[in-house]
């Protein structure tokens, strides 16, 4: 499911491309699944085994890894995700996603 908040799903027909490709959209079914996982997987879960030095030399986006405060920042943004995606869930709608 993870790859598919990333990516998306669904290209949307036509569609040029916004940076990483064209954009691409979760149904509202995908986007249910996922605010009903998202809340289930600890942010510790997603980064077991990983510290930020290996991110800074694997060159992962973004170049923030020498900062102390770099996975606090993460998870700030990743538990954002789960009132965003329980709204979208509860209104029926779809997602747009798309990497820029």
């Amino acid at each position: 499911m993870n790859t598919l908040l990333v990516h998306g799903e669904q290209s949307i027909p036509g569609a040029d491309d916004w940076g990483y490709g064209p954009p691409c959209y979760l149904t509202p079914e995908r986007v249910r699944i996922a605010a009903e996982a998202l809340p289930s997987t600890a942010f510790e879960t997603l980064t077991q085994g990983v510290t930020p030095e290996q991110l800074s030399q694997a060159d992962i986006y973004p170049q923030i890894w020498s900062d102390p405060s770099a996975l606090d920042y993460v998870r700030q943004h990743y538990e954002s995700l789960f009132p965003f995606f329980a709204a979208a869930a509860e209104a029926g709608d779809a997602v747009l996603v798309w990497i820029d």
